[in-house]
């Protein structure tokens, strides 16, 4: 299988901070980052917490802050951010570990606003991907990274996207094109040869990027 060389998680602590309340007075809210793969957290019991308290989907895709208990100490804390609503091109399967992992991207609104906009093109998929003890009938992975690919291309995906981080893998040849139409974008010298762009969505002057580049990739295939 094709893919972009693995990615591990960027991850810290931020302190509380004050939120309006519904009836005006300020809430305390605290974000806490895990460090860890997608994989380990995967298997994180806070995660599983938070999954096990989502309040089904709503029309609009957003971001909010969603309070947890924590076993160990009974205190009632914030671990990272929930998304109400589906994940662009994601298939239900895949949705809860998708979500899990934008639980701690600090950017994730861009993200999803990436994957809305590339999977609005024309025959655009995403893909989770087989593990390497994949089987007939196995489930496919969703905690590392996604795959989107143009239906019926004769190439892989056109992009390969971490929910985790933001960073977007793209199929291109880093030259000086790439570098002016996409100044944050880097180059890759290992893994995949086909696969040597990379960009990490953070606000959205790399989100603008991370689509223009997305758009070279999907035309190429």
């Amino acid at each position: 299988m094709l893919g972009p060389p693995s990615s591990r998680r960027m991850a810290g602590y931020g302190g509380g901070r004050e939120a309006p309340s519904a009836d005006g007075g300020p809430v305390k809210l605290t974000y806490v980052c895990f460090e860890g793969t997608p994989q380990e957290l995967d298997e994180s019991e806070a995660v599983r917490e938070l999954v096990r308290q989502w309040s089904g989907t709503v029309d609009t895709v957003r971001r909010t802050p969603r309070a947890v208990v924590d076993p160990e100490s009974d205190d009632e804390v914030d671990f990272g951010w929930l998304v109400e609503g589906d994940v662009p091109g994601v298939v239900e399967e895949g949705q809860s570990t998708v979500k899990a992992q934008l639980a701690f991207n600090p950017a994730a609104q861009q993200f999803l606003d990436f994957m809305m906009e590339a999977t609005s093109w024309e025959g655009v998929v995403v893909h989770g991907i087989k593990r390497k003890t994949w089987q007939e009938g196995d489930p496919l992975d969703y905690t590392g990274y996604l795959r989107l690919r143009r239906k019926g291309s004769q190439y892989g995906g056109f992009v390969y996207v971490f929910a985790s981080t933001g960073v977007i893998n793209f199929r291109l040849q880093y030259s000086d094109e790439i570098a002016e139409l996409a100044p944050d974008a880097y180059p890759l010298t290992k893994g995949n040869y086909q696969y040597r762009v990379n960009i990490q969505i953070h606000d959205e002057s790399t989100l603008k990027q991370a689509l223009a580049l997305a758009e070279l990739a999907y035309d190429a295939t």
